[in-house]
């Protein structure tokens, strides 16, 4: 499992008018979802663990390094209703006639996509069960990490940096951690990996 905060280092992400920053906050996110991983029983692999900024490709690389991964990157959002959560897969890319063959870097999601829904429509699922008002399957967008990931992989999005008191966004954390851990567990027996030759960076 790769875990990966968002942002970091130059890049704060989304800045609240109380000062909160979007990169400090999915670090103590990242460390609930960590915790609630392992205890599934899941080996987990953090993109950073402090106020680094590592690049997408190196985000991608790290997950396309692990045979059987599972990549999931968090992010608290500046829009969206305080107290949801929102969990994004990639936007469709056309599905090459020859998935044998080899996938181009920026293509390396391609194979994964049937995956990445699943995925995402089960920690969805749950994320909608433990906070009023969010969805109730994934979305879709151009997430660019989600794009280079040979891995099925999603992005979660928390609602919002505008809160007044950061301790309203803390008091989520449990919860997100909680159906991500579940999501995760319950996808895990479905997983078989693709037989494709992914891209280099």
């Amino acid at each position: 499992m790769v875990l990966d905060p968002a942002h970091g280092g130059t890049d704060p992400g989304a800045r609240g008018t109380g000062g909160i920053r979007e990169s400090e906050i999915v670090l103590d996110f990242a460390a609930q979802v960590r915790r609630a991983l392992e205890s599934q029983g899941f080996q987990v692999v953090q993109t950073r663990q402090g106020n680094e900024d590592p690049s997408f490709d190196d985000r991608s690389a790290l997950a396309n390094a692990q045979s059987g991964a599972v990549f999931l990157t968090l992010h608290i959002a500046s829009t969206g209703l305080p107290g949801t959560a929102r969990v994004y897969v990639n936007s469709d890319l056309p599905v090459s006639g020859d998935v044998a063959g080899l996938i181009s870097w920026d293509r390396a999601q391609t194979p994964f996509q049937g995956l990445s829904r699943k995925l995402g429509d089960l920690v969805q699922g749950l994320l909608a069960q433990r906070f009023k008002g969010s969805p109730s399957t994934a979305q879709t967008a151009a997430v660019r990490q989600l794009r280079t990931t040979a891995a099925p992989a999603i992005a979660v999005e928390i609602s919002s940096v505008v809160v007044e008191n950061r301790a309203d966004l803390d008091r989520m954390a449990p919860g997100v951690a909680d159906a991500i851990a579940t999501g995760v567990a319950a996808f895990r027996p479905s997983y078989v990996v693709p037989t494709t030759r992914g891209g280099t960076p």
